[in-house]
């Protein structure tokens, strides 16, 4: 005993320690940043030249994720850290500001580090581009490498440019699950299945070696309706003849002999980009159109996103009428979170503030959510249904994602407004638990005991799942899957079988789920807001938007300052193939840790994150 109290005081002091180097550098880290910002200048001007520079380094995200201090300090410290995330607002606002603006006349869009974005926010950014074309000026895009999400982005460009030892390669839309079921069986893990819905395939890697052919036929026809918006956009912006993409992508070999193996040279010829040219070509080619600044040691171009904040226009804030928008980006989960996260406790209580507001006449949920626990959901979704019974206009606005739970809180809303390739529907409920009772019994480790009642000791880990208990739990996903039944049945005026002909976890774009009455209209979110004004009949001029979020202290935003600059200089979110491997990993590890509801029930489509950025 002696022994290990002296083992934990040592450990004790070495964490002391290394709390205090930590500290020290914390102080040291912001120093520097209220340093910088003292010294920085706010006004930005436009060059002479009028190009932005526009550097998507990173990933679209509609609210960025809340960096935290611990996540904040290792990511100054060692790197990594989450991946690097740009606001699809300052994008889609950033090119509004840059086409009203007559010093504005180009924009050279670096994809080069691109991390891709939700289907939705692809072709809003890209619908943004084309009116900045529109109004007569100019944007080129460059990378060495293009992928879906880069790709389709450069082809609303005037000029295309890849690097000559770079490639372009349009993959489309696919799903190959990794299915557990024989490595399950060979560990002796039994793993504790009870869903309702047809088509809930969040659970069949962990029942299955193989993809069903409901999956794969909800997988095709999904899928299917993405393909074909990315083609059609992107096949008019690039003028290609119909088809093209869908024969480059069953025929790249063919185009890849031809070019003799040179895959920059088959994107050529195949009409993906404009030029062949080296970065150092590239950076020769902005010296000769836009002339150098700081003794020709660079093109003169302005960065787009230091010129946006410092010109973005400043709210009034003078309009006594209110709409409030209430952001529900990421896993909804119980208790007290947000910023990448759904906090049922949180969200519900910002939906209950903007309601009690005297001001607030119109709410709009924006929501981005594969959704999570069904408790959590539930507490968004009755406060939501309170403020449209308290008489306030209630409109759903869905981004990229918002299916299982992200349609649960939904449903209150007067209309559901979603994007053509938003990814909605998933109706579905699901529970899962995996016990280890024979892989114990292997190794010669048993349980044995006593309990009071016959539901003790029923739902064990060691012992597994008996009989009496999996009846409970099979009765309460039935029961959650009904329960969802009705709140959507009610919320769309649909009889309980016309919703669950449609539902069964089945997942939808927002075209698909239009045609079968999951959803009211197609639409921007700035649509979604000026429907919310119209139905509250408020004036035009006479209201602004706010947004309700939880409060943070000075010294969270400094630290989520620190973190989000600690990822950008250490480059989070690029490298290797192992990286992204990891990566991913990390990503699907950190959504198994947010389920913890506290029923045990899910509304959550485990299978629209791969969807949700390319």
């Amino acid at each position: 005993m002696g022994f290990v109290a002296k083992a934990w005081s040592g450990l004790g002091a070495i964490q002391r320690g290394i709390m205090r180097v930590i500290g020290l550098i914390v102080m040291i880290l912001v120093l520097f940043w209220l340093v910088g910002a003292l010294f920085s200048s706010d006004a930005v001007r436009v060059g002479q030249s009028g190009a932005l520079a526009l550097d998507l380094n990173g990933r679209i995200v509609e609210e960025r994720t809340v960096v935290t201090p611990t996540s904040a300090l290792q990511s100054a410290l060692f790197g990594g850290g989450p991946a690097v995330e740009i606001l699809l607002d300052d994008v889609v606002h950033g090119l509004r500001l840059a086409r009203e603006d007559d010093s504005v006349s180009t924009i050279v869009l670096d994809l080069s580090r691109f991390a891709g974005a939700t289907p939705a926010s692809l072709h809003t950014i890209a619908a943004e581009m084309t009116a900045f074309r529109e109004s007569g000026k100019t944007i080129l895009a460059h990378s060495g490498m293009y992928g879906d999400s880069s790709w389709f982005l450069a082809a609303h460009a005037d000029e295309v440019f890849l690097h000559n030892q770079g490639v372009a390669m349009i993959e489309g839309y696919s799903s190959f699950p990794v299915y557990l079921r024989g490595l399950l069986d060979r560990l002796g893990v039994t793993v504790n299945i009870f869903r309702v819905g047809e088509f809930k395939s969040a659970i069949e890697p962990f029942e299955r070696a193989d993809m069903s052919e409901a999956d794969y036929e909800a997988r095709a026809y999904l899928y299917g309706g993405l393909w074909n918006a990315y083609t059609r956009a992107a096949e008019s912006a690039r003028g290609l003849p119909a088809g093209t993409l869908q024969r480059l992508g069953d025929t790249a070999d063919a185009a890849v002999i031809a070019a003799e193996g040179d895959l920059a040279r088959a994107a050529l010829d195949a009409g993906l980009v404009d030029q062949l040219v080296s970065r150092t070509g590239f950076n020769a080619l902005l010296d000769e159109r836009f002339g150098t600044v700081e003794n020709g040691k660079r093109p003169d171009t302005t960065d787009f996103f230091e010129w946006f904040n410092a010109n973005r226009p400043e709210p009034t804030g003078r309009q006594r009428d209110v709409i409030a928008v209430i952001n529900a980006v990421g896993t909804i989960i119980d208790g007290e979170a947000d910023g990448g996260v759904v906090g049922g406790d949180i969200h519900a209580r910002l939906i209950r503030t903007a309601r009690l507001d005297p001001n607030v006449k119109a709410i709009v949920l924006r929501i981005d959510s594969g959704g999570g626990g069904v408790f959590a959901s539930e507490l968004i979704r009755e406060e939501l249904a309170q403020a449209r019974e308290d008489g306030l206009t209630v409109i759903a606005s869905m981004g990229g994602v918002a299916a299982s739970g992200g349609y649960w809180i939904a449903t209150p809303a007067h209309e559901i407004w979603a994007h053509p390739t938003t990814i909605t529907g998933s109706i579905g409920i699901f529970g899962l638990l995996p016990t280890f009772e024979a892989v114990l019994e292997n190794i010669g480790v048993t349980s044995d005991g006593y309990a009071s009642t016959r539901l003790g000791g029923a739902i064990s880990l060691e012992r597994g799942i008996d009989e009496y208990a999996a009846r409970i739990f099979q009765a309460s996903i039935e029961r959650g899957y009904e329960n969802f039944l009705e709140i959507v049945g009610e919320a769309r005026g649909m009889s309980r079988d016309e919703v669950d002909a449609v539902a069964q976890g089945r997942v939808w774009t927002g075209t698909q789920a239009l045609e079968r009455g999951l959803v009211d209209q197609l639409g921007t979110f700035d649509q979604a807001v000026a429907r919310a004004a119209e139905l509250a009949e408020l004036e035009d001029g006479r209201w602004r938007t706010k947004v309700f979020t939880e409060e943070r202290s000075q010294l969270e935003r400094i630290l989520a300052a620190l973190g989000m600059d600690a990822a950008a200089r250490s480059g989070a979110g690029e490298g290797g193939l192992l990286a992204r491997l990891i990566g991913q990993a990390a990503e699907e590890a950190r959504t198994v840790e947010l389920m913890n509801d506290p029923t045990g029930r899910y509304a959550v489509c485990l299978e629209c994150p791969a969807l949700a950025v390319r």
